[in-house]
């Protein structure tokens, strides 16, 4: 348990500087394992999901636990499939053992690989006997995990006769599809889309480029958004990100600016602050950017909005239950908040109190950590369960939030 403690700061000029995207340098390591590690990746992410791939790419064992890490399950699931004469066991976490992996396996075993499931059909953990995959025209459905997908075409070039992926139905989070084919075509591999169909040929040959750099992690920047809406005094500098990112979630700019939020390009850098009033009724569709939905969530109800917050039907599968989770704590605050099975309804509330002691659940998920960290700014009694769980993805986030004057206690 860790009391959250603000103080007021002499300086209101802040400076982030903020992690590298796991979600690139996830990527980035499962093409550079097929080049057998011959490109340099710069501004690698030092998130514990990212450590976590490189061990299971490098080590020699053949169990391998990935504890909570979704990425890791889903990438390495394709890339131990497609290595011949590999066998292997993914292990995982509780919470992963309920997160669906079905869809990916039938569309890699329809590519003949061999995976068997080693408790619940449908789920993790997995046993793999990686054979080479001849390659062919698949389909999957798109709905449940834009992350499949990508699986299929991070492996797809090293296939024998590359891969035609048709997508049905609706595509989830399709900006991190694109931003799959974006990485791929800087490590100079063709991608081919035309409507609903990626087509990826077999380009096993040597690697084209010498180095590859990891841009700064926008789904991270979301976090101080929030963090200027509770305090329009600060400026914050957020360095080396940059608006015309590759990531899908640099549309935090758009969003958090119906929320009064400013984002000022300065250099290679952004300056951010509140300067304008949000807007009393706002409506957001997160499909594709879902991960935002934490740091969003919280910004409305205390910037104390009518906000509709719509196409969150696959947070019941992240880390966490995070519609639950998000609107339970929000509850917990005394904010008036509503949900069904895509939708969280947030409506302006009129008698918080803000002294009362709350201990805040984190659900052994970074955003949600994340996202409830800052409201120490206004609540003054306010405990986390656990801090550690944000070194899935920023593990100094704590450390740079004693810039805004907020410590976290152990009690």
């Amino acid at each position: 348990m860790y009391r959250l403690v603000h103080q007021n700061i002499s300086n209101n000029n802040i400076t982030i500087d903020l992690p590298s995207s796991k979600s690139i340098s996830n990527r980035a390591l499962i093409l550079n394992a097929f080049y057998n590690n011959a490109v340099k990746i710069n501004n690698l992410s030092l998130a514990d999901d990212t450590q976590l791939m490189q061990f299971a790419l490098n080590t020699n064992k053949s169990i391998i636990d990935l504890k909570n890490a979704g990425t890791c399950m889903r990438f390495l699931t394709a890339y131990f499939a497609a290595q011949p004469n590999k066998e292997v066991t993914l292990l995982c976490s509780k919470r992963m053992q309920q997160r669906p992996i079905a869809k990916l396996v039938n569309a890699l075993q329809s590519l003949n690989a061999e995976i068997c499931y080693l408790q619940e059909p449908n789920y993790p953990p997995i046993l793999i006997k990686g054979k080479e995959i001849a390659g062919k025209n698949i389909s999957i459905k798109a709905s449940e995990s834009s992350q499949f997908i990508t699986a299929l075409m991070l492996i797809a070039p090293f296939t024998k006769n590359g891969l035609t992926i048709e997508l049905l139905g609706s595509i989830a989070s399709i900006d991190y599809i694109k931003m799959t084919a974006l990485i791929m075509e800087k490590f100079g591999l063709k991608v081919i889309t035309n409507n609903n169909f990626i087509t990826i040929p077999n380009q096993n040959k040597s690697a084209v480029i010498s180095e590859f750099t990891v841009e700064s992690d926008w789904s991270s920047a979301a976090f101080w958004y929030l963090t200027c809406c509770l305090n329009n005094q600060i400026n914050i500098k957020l360095n080396a990100i940059s608006s015309n990112s590759i990531q899908g979630d640099n549309r935090t700019i758009a969003i958090f600016e119906k929320l009064g939020i400013t984002s000022t390009k300065y250099q290679n850098n952004l300056i951010i602050q509140k300067n304008m009033k949000a807007n009393n009724n706002c409506k957001f569709n997160l499909s594709n950017c879902i991960d935002l939905a934490p740091a969003l969530c919280v910004a409305c109800a205390v910037l104390n909005i009518n906000a509709i917050i719509t196409g969150l039907e696959n947070l019941i599968i992240k880390e966490s239950n995070r519609l639950l989770a998000i609107v339970t704590e929000l509850k917990k605050l005394g904010f008036k908040v509503n949900s069904n099975s895509n939708t969280i309804f947030i409506y302006q509330t009129h008698s918080i109190n803000f002294e009362k002691q709350i201990v805040i659940n984190t659900y052994n998920d970074h955003r949600i950590a994340m996202a409830f960290a800052p409201l120490a700014i206004q609540f003054n009694n306010l405990i986390l369960n656990d801090v550690s769980v944000v070194t899935k993805s920023y593990p100094h986030f704590f450390a740079d939030l004693e810039k805004v004057g907020i410590s976290a206690i152990s009690l």
